[in-house]
């Protein structure tokens, strides 16, 4: 018997799953534009996290009964992913690294709060918990590490 999750479950993991798109959006249009072979495989590497986060969601989210949003044929970005974007692009072209890593925590900050907000729902299943909670980790463990590593250079 398949158990009918919620919409506000439904519509908090599409919700996530399309930040999750752009966040990869934005780390692969930053590494076109870095110069600088560090940053561009830093780039490389987190649209490549955000592109596995975005699959094992896909995943969970059909295990919920619902088909998973798409990224392909979306119209409209989110506001959020605007508001970081005209941030981020400046720097990346003037390669302000202290200013660069401070926007990059500032986008994960952004998703660990939509992590926690569909986390807080009652009812998740394990599976989608588990996967959630490990993504959400990830997440900050490479900001914190981030800070530490711009705190050890000043």
């Amino acid at each position: 018997m398949k158990i009918k999750h919620s919409e506000k479950v439904i519509a908090k993991a599409n919700n996530l799953l399309m930040m999750n798109y752009e966040a990869e959006k934005i780390y692969s249009d930053a590494h076109d534009i870095v110069e600088d072979d560090n940053l561009k495989s830093f780039f490389r590497e987190r649209a490549f996290e955000r592109n596995e986060f975005a699959r094992e969601l896909r995943k969970e989210t059909a295990k919920l009964g619902e088909k998973p949003q798409s990224f392909e044929g979306l119209n409209k970005l989110s506001r959020p992913y605007h508001f970081f974007w005209r941030n981020l692009r400046p720097l990346l072209k003037e390669n302000d690294a202290p200013e660069l890593l401070d926007q990059i925590c500032t986008i994960k900050e952004w998703s660990i709060d939509h992590y926690n907000d569909l986390l807080q729902e009652l009812n998740l299943p394990l599976s989608l918990c588990k996967m959630l909670a490990e993504q959400r980790d990830s997440l900050h463990y490479k900001m914190n590490s981030i800070k530490v590593k711009e705190t050890l250079e000043v």
